[in-house]
């Protein structure tokens, strides 16, 4: 039987929208973290068989996505993700952990600060949050993003103009121009500026965790990739010796007609974690 609960309260007493599902027999846990403004509902684990190979899942939308409340900082998202695992994986259950995107970014910071994982699976990564911004400004596709962040607001024309260049990401010209106040006082779902500094301003990168984790990390690439430079990927990987592979099934960045074999490599990890901490309590 498994202990299942869709809603986590935190200690402040925000709900985040959160999928807990533990065997009583648990002897590894998947962690799943979603993309920017994504949910881990849209990937569809396949919870049962994930259970069944005696691996517990931690379904997590940090504050802002999904359905949980509140607004998504980093920092707390990191100290949210380790309140949830301590109470509810012991120290000694592997920890396999799975970000699509910014999501993977995510999870190698937590592996760093907080609990190291026995086994990475990074699906379609953000490895550094500006690189991705100046990427897509680059190659035409910033209006993915954009139309992401205009989902949040009811003044979409006012943001796409504020935004319509990568000018704003000069941390210089962000302070002078005071557009985090400008952009926050849009009506909104979400503190726009605010959200863009915590993540942007002066953003994430992650290449010295991927670098210091790549014997325990697999990378789940798709042909074609509008939000980050694939070769940017490949390079780190090849240089840090971590595995990649390209899922031909994954059309795109957000893996549309991928995540089934990717779920597949996710069971198989669980699996051989199972095994080898079964191994590791024999006598």
């Amino acid at each position: 039987m498994s202990t299942l609960t869709d809603t986590v309260t935190l200690k402040d007493g925000l709900r985040l929208d959160t999928i807990l599902s533990i065997p009583d027999n648990q002897r590894a846990c998947l962690v799943a973290a979603p993309c920017m403004g994504g949910s881990v509902h849209m990937y569809r684990p396949p919870l049962e068989r994930i259970n069944e190979a005696g691996c517990g899942c931690i379904l997590y939308n940090p504050r802002g996505h999904g359905a949980s409340e509140g607004e998504m900082v980093i920092d707390d998202a990191l100290g949210d993700l380790d309140d949830i695992i301590t109470r509810f994986v012991p120290a000694d259950v592997p920890l396999i952990m799975v970000g699509h995107s910014a999501g993977a970014n995510m999870l190698l910071h937590f592996g760093a600060r907080y609990r190291r994982p026995s086994r990475f699976i990074l699906v379609a990564p953000v490895l550094n949050s500006r690189e991705s911004l100046f990427y897509m400004y680059r190659s035409g596709t910033i209006g993915e993003f954009l139309d992401i962040l205009a989902s949040y607001t009811d003044d979409s024309d006012t943001m796409r103009s504020i935004l319509a260049t990568d000018a704003w990401l000069d941390p210089e010209t962000w302070r002078k121009r005071g557009m985090r106040a400008i952009l926050d006082v849009l009506p909104s779902r979400m503190r726009i500026g605010s959200f863009l500094e915590n993540l942007f301003i002066p953003g994430y990168n992650a290449y010295d965790h991927f670098a210091e984790f790549s014997p325990i990390t697999s990378v789940l690439l798709s042909r074609a990739d509008t939000w980050y430079p694939l070769e940017t990927t490949v390079r780190l990987a090849e240089t840090h010796h971590a595995k990649f592979m390209y899922l031909e099934e994954a059309r795109n960045h957000f893996f549309a007609g991928g995540w089934n074999a990717a779920w597949q490599h996710t069971i198989d990890a669980c699996r051989t974690a199972v095994c080898d901490g079964a191994a590791a309590a024999q006598p």
